[in-house]
């Protein structure tokens, strides 16, 4: 299989896989609520959004999908009470 490059056709299949790969971790992570966390990818670009409860679970959150095989990098648009 030919490696993805961004911007390519076959890249898409690549980004959804990162992006269920991101999922996956979040949901089996015990300190994050993957459930109200969304994720979306595009060419290797992960972004997140929604709700947690806290800068702990936002940090997690974030460095989850930081290691995940796969991203190159992550937005972060998740929001906490103040």
């Amino acid at each position: 299989m030919a490696p993805d490059i961004p911007g390519a056709a076959g890249s898409t299949v690549g980004d959804a896989a990162v992006t269920a790969r991101v999922k996956a971790a979040l949901l089996a992570d015990p300190l994050v609520s993957g459930m109200a966390i969304d994720v979306d990818t595009r060419d290797g670009v992960v972004s997140l959004a929604g709700k947690v409860s806290g800068a702990a679970e936002r940090n997690r959150a974030v460095d989850i999908a930081r290691n995940t095989d796969g991203v190159r990098s992550v937005t972060d648009g998740l929001s906490a009470p103040n």
